[in-house]
């Protein structure tokens, strides 16, 4: 299937590890002018040499897009080095773990910083070029605890942050879809990353539990019985982006295996 992109500038926010990485490969494979965007620098270069390496049209910088003046490089350099972002692929590293009596007010905060206004930033940034062309894509990594809040990870300021990123996806989409832009943001499961490997060993010393003991525990948990890929992810992230999915917008999607149990 053509998925109608080749060409386009697409800038991807962690994109040097998991399923950021995976997004942007996907994204590069259908002809995109991708800019991978991450804080280690070394990681980024090294994921540009690889893609290139694939003849992929790829570059990159390193950048914080959890903060203004982060963002503000990445897209300064995606527009100097390529051109305007045609695409946004936003996804940065979660708030911190914790429950209630763990979690101070402060790291609600940190976390509203993070979650919500790197987005505020960045879609600032991003949506004039858009709005002017008449055509944009941008989709947001986001948790299935926006369906379903985490109840035995203790992970609080993630439950609530991240619902209100996703509201404000949704108001951007219907403020900003007569310009032809698209907000839709994917609802992540269980997926077999470095972050979720480092997360769970975080988990199992907790709990004083083996590793895989708490891994095994959380695919109980999932009706597929396994962890899922972040090519997995990658696919419906490409689709969002095309020019197939232009009537789908203020979508949150869940690929998780089946873990969610909401209707909708």
């Amino acid at each position: 299937m053509d998925l109608g992109i080749a060409g386009k500038i697409a800038l991807v926010s962690g994109g040097t590890n998991g399923i950021g990485k995976s997004c942007a490969e996907e994204l590069a494979r259908e002809g995109c002018r991708v800019v991978i965007v991450a804080r280690d620098a070394k990681n980024v270069t090294n994921t540009v040499l690889e893609f290139r390496e694939k003849h992929y049209d790829a570059t990159g910088v390193s950048a914080d897009m959890t903060k203004n003046e982060g963002i503000a490089k990445a897209v300064t350099f995606c527009k100097e080095s390529v051109g305007h972002p045609d695409i946004v692929i936003t996804n940065v590293h979660g708030p911190q773990h914790g429950r209630w009596d763990e979690t101070d007010p402060e790291d609600f905060q940190i976390a509203y910083n993070d979650m919500v206004m790197s987005l505020v930033y960045l879609f600032k940034q991003v949506e004039g070029h858009m709005r002017d062309q008449r055509w944009g894509r941008i989709v947001s990594i986001g948790s299935i605890c926006v369906k379903e809040p985490h109840r035995k990870l203790p992970l609080l300021t993630a439950n609530v942050t991240r619902v209100a990123a996703t509201a404000l996806n949704k108001s951007l989409s219907d403020e900003l879809a007569p310009y032809g832009i698209t907000f839709n943001t994917l609802a992540t499961g269980n997926f077999a990353t470095d972050r979720y490997e480092e997360y769970m060993k975080k988990v199992s010393e907790d709990r004083q539990k083996p590793y895989q003991n708490v891994v095994d525990e959380q695919a109980v948990d999932i009706p597929m019985k396994r962890l899922g890929r972040p090519d997995e992810m990658a696919s419906v992230c490409a689709f969002l982006c095309s020019t197939r999915s232009s009537y789908m917008t203020g979508q949150t999607i869940v690929v998780d295996g089946g873990v969610v149990k909401t209707l909708w």
